[in-house]
């Protein structure tokens, strides 16, 4: 299969050394940076592809080109697979859209919120001829090691749901992509399942919002643990969010008694449906976020200065996972009439942070809407102009 890979950070890393590595595959990988396409391209000379280690397993896979011109390793792909921050899908589908052949599948990993919305205003007319796919989260927990050479895959799901347009295609993608990624994906109903099924949006501002909203300004000592160093007060953050999402679906589901939310599930039965074999400790949410070896030794976003450490509210989990996630799911929330007054306190705090402007008065219509996934953004701000892109799903 010839596929494209556009982006070049863990997912990427992991990608290409996952699919180079199988015969069958011709893997190109598309780098809009120099810096980053230099590094891949040194690293790959040096050591003959890139190698992806799962514990005991090591898999080496050499892409067959690296180009930060899309002319080169666009034209001819089956699969496009963007493996970039939410932030940069709008950009990067930009560049490649005049090479996309019709017929190509282009999918995210992670699609978060609204990611067809987005495909669907950058291709225009050409929309029509893609098949559009987005997986709910990334498949593993992985970090790059050594910058266009290694990275290490720490966890992987038991399975990640996966949403297609048109949505009978959805079943082909699975199978193709879990094929060649060893993966379990289930196919679910649509975008708009997709979107409010997303859990980073939950888990990552939440956590954020717990380690950091009683922050002093002093540094730390070292970055305090991630997903394991959530305490009970945190552990109930992300358990009104993710009770807020049930009561945008509940309402959803009641306005259109067809519709197939079902992919929508609340946070803990998420974790143990996609860690099942991991979670020491299922009991409540708190210790499944505790005892999960897949998120074992994971650090909270820190930057450094001078020879101190620091808090970063730049990082993707409030510079990604808020506008291009949250806000999208508060924008339901809001044509629905749903109120969320968690969801709109880790906003408010996490716009702040962020130096945006997202939400004012506790309603979207901040300056910076324009640069997040919120539905309002696409000219959808009445429920019914919700319902006609997302029609009743079997």
């Amino acid at each position: 299969m010839q596929i494209t890979i556009c982006g070049g950070g863990n997912a990427a890393h992991t990608l290409a050394g996952l699919l180079a590595a199988q015969p069958a595959n011709r893997v190109s990988v598309y780098l809009s940076l120099q810096a980053e396409l230099s590094q891949w391209k040194e690293g790959i000379k040096a050591q003959g592809g890139i190698l992806v280690r799962r514990g005991q397993i090591q898999i080496l896979g050499c892409p067959e080109r690296i180009s930060a011109e899309p002319a080169e390793v666009v034209p001819g792909a089956q699969l496009v697979l963007l493996a970039l921050p939410a932030f940069a899908h709008e950009s990067v589908l930009q560049e490649i859209a005049p090479h996309l052949e019709e017929g190509t599948w282009i999918g995210a990993l992670p699609a978060r919120g609204c990611f067809d919305l987005c495909a669907r205003l950058v291709l225009g007319k050409r929309y029509a001829e893609m098949v559009i796919f987005g997986l709910q989260t990334l498949p593993w927990a992985c970090r790059v090691q050594r910058y266009g050479r290694e990275a290490t895959i720490l966890g992987t799901k038991t399975s990640v749901d996966l949403a297609a347009w048109p949505a009978e295609c959805g079943g082909e993608i699975a199978s193709v992509l879990g094929r060649l990624l060893n993966l379990d994906l289930e196919t679910i109903p649509s975008f708009l399942s997709l979107t409010l099924a997303g859990t980073g949006q939950l888990l990552h501002p939440g956590i954020m919002y717990g380690l950091f909203y009683h922050w002093d300004g002093k540094p730390f000592a070292e970055a305090p643990l991630f997903y394991q160093g959530i305490d009970q007060f945190t552990a109930g953050i992300l358990q009104e969010l993710s009770d807020e999402v049930q009561s945008i679906r509940s309402c959803l589901e009641e306005i259109s008694p067809a519709l197939n939310l079902s992919a929508v599930r609340p946070l803990e039965e998420w974790l143990h449906h996609s860690y099942k074999n991991d979670i020491a400790d299922p009991s409540t949410l708190q210790t499944s976020l505790l005892t999960n070896r897949g998120y074992a030794g994971l650090k909270a976003p820190v930057r450094s200065q001078d020879g101190r450490l620091y808090p970063d509210f730049q990082a993707r989990y409030l510079a990604e996972d808020v506008p291009y996630a949250l806000v999208a799911t508060r924008g339901i929330a809001e044509l629905a009439g749903v109120t969320t007054p968690t969801m709109e306190r880790v906003i408010a705090w996490a716009q702040d942070r962020l130096g945006k402007e997202y939400l004012v008065s506790g309603n979207l219509r901040g300056r910076d809407l324009p640069d997040s996934r919120a539905p309002q953004r696409y000219g959808i701000d009445t429920l019914e102009k919700l319902r006609t892109i997302y029609p009743v799903t079997a």
